[in-house]
């Protein structure tokens, strides 16, 4: 699906009214319970070896799944930045390409740029501002997949979609003692504080 927008003040809210059908998550839930406890420690063994940007270089690990045009996505992204150093994080940004047409091209722009994180800041800095007027991420999409990033993102959304998970974004995290979590959307400041001040 592409969305054009003449006016760039309504590229988020069309974007938006993207949610139901293609699995936005606006607010947080965490997945809770022995089922939700299962389900995100198998989330956690998979996502470990999934390809993935690394931004920060602190030893407490948090995985992310999300997709380059997702406004709630880039809300996580405004919130986690800030606390890399503070609380010695290692965010891990899973690359999905699932809610716009141009969400597989960005995605492989990213993982084909010879610095991936320099391209995953540069998609999320020019969030909304991309120069061919469409919403979402910032980076120019690529116009070529190469087939060995073809394979790294459908492999990506293999994980994501054998465990079942619905919506972006989806962090996955393990807990001091060892006890996988995981949470459903953006978190409220005092949910993440919560999240990193039990994180591994």
């Amino acid at each position: 699906m592409t969305v054009h927008v003449s006016n760039p003040s309504l590229s988020r809210r069309r974007l938006l009214g993207l949610a139901a059908a293609g699995g936005l998550v606006a607010g947080g839930l965490p997945v809770a319970g022995a089922d939700g406890s299962a389900q995100a420690a198998a989330v956690l063994a998979a996502i470990e070896g999934a390809t993935s940007i690394r931004q920060g270089d602190g030893p407490r690990r948090l995985y992310v799944f999300f997709d380059p045009n997702c406004p709630y996505c880039h809300q996580l992204y405004l919130k986690l930045t800030p606390r890399l150093a503070r609380d010695d994080l290692q965010v891990h940004w899973v690359a999905l390409g699932m809610l716009t047409a141009s969400s597989l091209p960005k995605a492989a722009a990213i993982l084909q740029a010879p610095d991936r994180l320099k391209a995953f800041e540069l998609n999320e800095h020019d969030y909304d501002f991309a120069a061919n007027g469409q919403p979402g991420g910032g980076i120019v999409p690529a116009t070529t997949i190469e087939p060995a990033t073809r394979r790294l993102l459908q492999r990506n959304l293999e994980i994501y979609r054998s465990h079942k998970l619905f919506g972006v974004p989806v962090m996955v995290w393990k807990r001091r003692g060892g006890r996988a979590e995981m949470f459903v959307g953006v978190p409220s400041d005092q949910q993440l504080h919560t999240i990193l001040a039990g994180l591994a």
